[in-house]
């Protein structure tokens, strides 16, 4: 009976250790990635600021005190749009100062036309000598100059009277009106009156560091890749909100800041609902170059070791250490150089405490591309 005992505790303890031995087998659920060939657009994300295309600085161009306003603060406005009125009284008497000025420079010329058709007649007769003829023919080149000199004073006098009622240069939205009524402007000193941002377009300005540049062009060298063929940049809003329209690359500048070491770039966007505005900072995600041979993997998936970077991969429906290669970063994601090929599944889930070698099962990890920025 002793020994009955004895054996059935043995057995319980062989079919304990038996069952932990298979529990310890089970595989772990793991979360994957797989990595796929094909043509990878490698991208920066890089911070921006956001200028109007087109700003006009309405100023005055004649003295005079600001009678009215006649825009309302902070609306649309159109190019030729009356904005402010200056007393043009004064104006009006130098255009009509101008056009008297004229009525006499041609009653003088024709006076002297006359005069001069006369003497012509004389000279034919020998009634007079060559020295008066050529006088009044110097007279009536004079008094023609003097009729043309009457009328550009008299178109400037318009013009000033013109300048009186003082146009939107540029359509565009208007700020707030810099002069009340009743101020002294002045053209000497070109009065500052308000401006005017045209903004259903506008730019996004962002630099790019030289010595990223540089370090793309060193990974690029020994790869397929080759400059991005498409001009298009995202822009995304300080929280990472994607505005709807996407910006095409206007041009980059072909020489490094010296103060920043930057290179500048810049972008034209479609704003019609003005919900980018001057000033703001936004984020840019910008083309860098095409590559058929480069592949991304989400940072959390490479892991920084003392004999260098290791993915962890499932081999053999195992978990194994997979050394790669690392490029430069593009946004949450590692470029890998080499170390991986296209059919590897990346481990993305948190396996800290899981061995090489551990049975691992694969599920399907949340979409995040390993082929562009994300």
């Amino acid at each position: 009976m002793k020994y009955a005992v004895i054996i059935s505790a043995l057995l319980v303890t062989f079919t304990g250790n038996a069952m932990a031995a298979d529990e310890a087998q089970q595989p772990v659920p793991v979360q994957v990635t797989k990595v796929t060939a094909g043509k990878t657009t490698l991208t920066e994300n890089l911070p921006g600021r956001v200028l109007a295309i087109r700003t006009a600085e309405v100023r005055a161009r004649v003295d005079g005190i600001l009678e009215k306003r006649i825009f309302i603060e902070g609306q649309d406005v159109k190019k030729g749009q009356s904005l402010f009125q200056i007393d043009d009284r004064i104006m009006k008497a130098n255009l009509a100062a101008a056009h008297a000025d004229l009525n006499t420079a041609k009653a003088q010329q024709k006076l002297t036309k006359q005069t001069l058709k006369r003497y012509e007649q004389l000279l034919e007769q020998g009634a007079v000598s060559q020295q008066e003829f050529d006088t009044y023919q110097a007279q009536s080149l004079q008094a023609d100059a003097q009729v043309e000199q009457a009328k550009a004073q008299l178109q400037k006098a318009q013009i000033n009277l013109d300048y009186a009622t003082v146009e939107a240069p540029i359509s565009g939205r208007i700020g707030r009106a810099l002069v009340t009524e009743g101020a002294l402007v002045s053209a000497s000193s070109a009065t500052h009156l308000a401006t005017i941002e045209q903004l259903d377009q506008v730019y996004v300005d962002f630099t790019r560091s030289a010595t990223e540049i540089n370090q793309l062009r060193e990974l690029f060298a020994n790869s397929e890749a080759t400059d991005a063929t498409s001009r298009e940049v995202q822009i995304l809003f300080a929280d990472g909100t994607p505005y709807s329209h996407r910006g095409q690359l206007e041009f980059s500048s072909l020489s490094v800041d010296p103060d920043t070491g930057s290179v500048a770039l810049r972008a034209t966007v479609k704003n019609p609902d003005y919900q980018l505005l001057p000033g703001m900072f936004v984020r840019v995600k910008a083309p860098v170059a095409d590559s058929s041979s480069l592949v991304q993997v989400p940072q959390k998936a490479v892991q920084l070791t003392g004999q260098g970077a290791v993915v962890k991969v499932i081999q053999n429906g195992k978990l194994a250490f997979q050394p790669v290669e690392l490029g430069p970063m593009m946004g949450q994601n590692w470029v890998i150089k080499s170390g991986l090929k296209a059919g590897d599944q990346i481990i993305t889930s948190n396996t800290q405490f899981l061995q090489p070698g551990t049975p691992v099962q694969a599920m399907s990890a949340p979409s995040n591309s390993s082929h562009t920025q994300q």
